[in-house]
C-alpha cells in the first residue's frame, strides 16, 4: 500500500526553483534513504513530503488523499518529521519535551491523560531515554539529544517517519544507535524515509535509494544497483573507490586520491576487496 506519494511536484523559493517535476512514492514498510549532493533538493522534498511546505504545482497524497485538504494536526497524527537540527529555547526537562509530540491529539485546555503518558513512557522506552526523562535537554549531549527529538516524534504514534539527515553531527555509537532504532521501528511497520549526505549508512540500512540531484530524481534503485562509481562519479563530480562490506556485501564509497588507481575495474561496479 502507498504511504506517502508525490506527484508532478514543483517548487521553488521566490523565482528560483528548487524541485522539479519530481514524482516519488513511499510504500507501507519502506525505509527509503534520499541521498544526492548539496543543493540537490532534498531537505525541500522531505518537508514537501511532511506537509510543512505546499507544492507550486503537483500533489502529494497521503494514504490517497491529497495532503492539501488535511489538516496539520490529521496529517500530524500519520506523518513525524525530524529536522536536522533542533534548538530549544528553554530547557525542558526530556519528558516535557517528548510530551510535546502528543499536540496533534490535543485540544484547548486538554489535560494529558493515561493515553498520553502511555504513548510517552512507550516512546521513551524504545530510543533508549527512559533514564533521561527527567533531565534537562540542554545538558545533554548532541546524541542523546537526537535521541529524545526522535522520541517527540514517535509520541506522536505516526505510521510515517521523515527524518533529515539524522546522524549529521554524531559520533559512531550514537549513529549505531539512531540507525538500528530506525531499523527496528521499519521492521514493526513503520515507513521511513531518510535524507542522507553518509551514503556508507544509507547503504547498510535502506532498501532502496532516491538519488536527487539539481532539483530532480537523477536515479532511484536498490544500493547495490545505484552506488558505482560512474553514477556518483556523475552525480558528485568526485572520483571514488567503491568496496564491499564484509558482513552485509553492499557498497560502501570512499574518496578516491589523487593518482590512485587501485581497486578500479573496467566496468565501474563494486570491487570485492578492501582498501590496503
Amino acid at each position: 500500500m502507498i504511504a506517502l506519494e508525490a506527484k508532478n511536484i514543483r517548487f521553488f523559493y521566490n523565482t528560483a526553483p528548487v524541485i522539479e517535476d519530481v514524482s516519488l512514492s513511499l510504500n507501507q514498510g519502506d525505509f527509503v534513504g534520499i541521498i544526492g549532493p548539496n543543493g540537490a533538493g532534498k531537505s525541500t522534498m522531505l518537508r514537501l513530503l511532511s506537509g510543512i511546505l505546499k507544492p507550486k504545482t503537483g500533489m502529494v497524497r497521503l494514504f490517497g488523499t491529497d495532503m492539501s485538504t488535511q489538516s496539520h494536526k490529521t496529517i500530524a497524527r500519520q506523518v513525524a518529521f525530524v529536522p536536522q537540527e533542533t534548538h530549544f529555547a528553554l530547557n525542558f526537562n526530556v519528558e516535557e519535551i517528548v510530551s510535546m509530540g502528543r499536540y496533534p491529539y490535543q485540544h484547548p485546555f486538554h489535560r494529558e491523560d493515561q493515553e498520553d503518558r502511555s504513548a510517552v513512557g512507550k516512546a521513551l522506552k524504545v530510543t533508549h531515554a527512559t533514564e533521561l526523562r527527567t533531565r534537562k535537554i540542554n545538558s545533554l549531549s548532541s546524541g542523546e539529544r537526537q535521541l529524545v527529538v526522535v522520541a517527540r516524534s514517535l509520541a506522536q504514534s505516526p505510521k510515517i517517519l521523515l527524518l533529515d539527515e539524522p546522524t549529521s553531527h554524531l559520533d559512531l555509537y550514537h549513529q549505531h544507535a539512531i540507525m538500528e532504532l530506525l531499523k527496528t521501528l521499519n521492521k514493526d511497520g513503520m515507513a521511513i524515509a531518510v535524507v542522507h549526505h553518509d551514503l556508507n549508512l544509507a547503504s547498510l540500512y535502506c532498501q532502496h535509494l532516491i538519488l536527487m540531484h539539481r532539483g530532480k530524481v537523477y536515479a532511484e534503485g536498490e544500493p547495490n544497483d545505484l552506488l558505482n562509481k560512474r553514477t556518483l562519479n556523475d552525480v558528485y563530480g568526485t572520483e571514488v573507490t567503491i568496496v564491499r562490506h564484509p558482513e552485509k556485501n553492499v557498497p560502501q564509497v570512499f574518496l578516491h586520491t589523487r593518482g590512485d588507481h587501485e581497486g578500479n575495474n573496467e566496468d565501474n561496479q563494486p570491487v570485492n576487496k578492501w582498501c590496503r
